[in-house]
């Protein structure tokens, strides 16, 4: 950390951990992945009933007459596409899991590994990624701050939307950094009045 005329300056290279956390922050990613999940639970439910079915088809041959064969064939298919199905829900929420976000994204150079700038200043939160584009959000912008074991999340939309982070890894010069969390809510509840 150090002082600057425009404000307080954060140096941090981002690591897996932060990286998933902000995925885990992620509400998009979330909703995708309770919609999958969702999905599944219902076609787990529709594979179960179908497969009791076949099962208590194919042990009664007399019961369906001519047809009997045909009927079990039937079920045996739809039975098995549910499992098809069910089987692409669970890989989806899988992919959609904050662990495989974080590895596809440091894999596909999505996050830039190297080292992050953050500074904050009187008028809002910047920060400038190891290729040199770079971002600033006015106090005014954000509604709130979420803290998480590595991470201050940066809110807007009523504290449903992350906007920005700031890594508690580049705090380390820092003696305590809950200061720095009080530091943001004060600045963004003075950006919120100033709106």
């Amino acid at each position: 950390m150090a002082e600057t005329a425009e404000g307080t300056v954060f140096h941090c290279e981002l690591g897996p951990g932060e990286v998933r956390e902000i995925m885990a922050a992620s509400g998009l990613i979330s909703l995708l992945r309770k919609s999958w999940l969702i999905a599944g639970i219902f076609l787990t439910g529709l594979l179960v009933t179908g497969a009791v079915l076949w099962h208590s088809v194919a042990a009664r041959p007399g019961a369906s007459g001519s047809h009997h064969q045909l009927l079990v064939n039937e079920l045996a298919a739809g039975t098995g596409l549910c499992a098809l199905l069910v089987l692409w829900c669970a890989q989806r929420v899988w992919r959609l899991s904050p662990r495989a976000q974080t590895h596809r994204a440091l894999a596909s150079g999505v996050w830039l590994r190297g080292m992050h700038e953050y500074k904050l200043t009187v008028d809002g939160v910047a920060w400038r990624s190891p290729d040199g584009s770079a971002t600033f959000v006015p106090w005014s912008a954000l509604t709130g701050i979420r803290e998480t074991r590595r991470l201050f999340l940066l809110l807007d939309q009523g504290g449903h939307h992350v906007r920005g982070f700031i890594p508690k890894a580049a705090l380390s010069s820092l003696p305590k950094d809950t200061e720095l969390g009080v530091l943001i809510r004060q600045r963004i509840a003075a950006g919120a009045g100033a709106a």
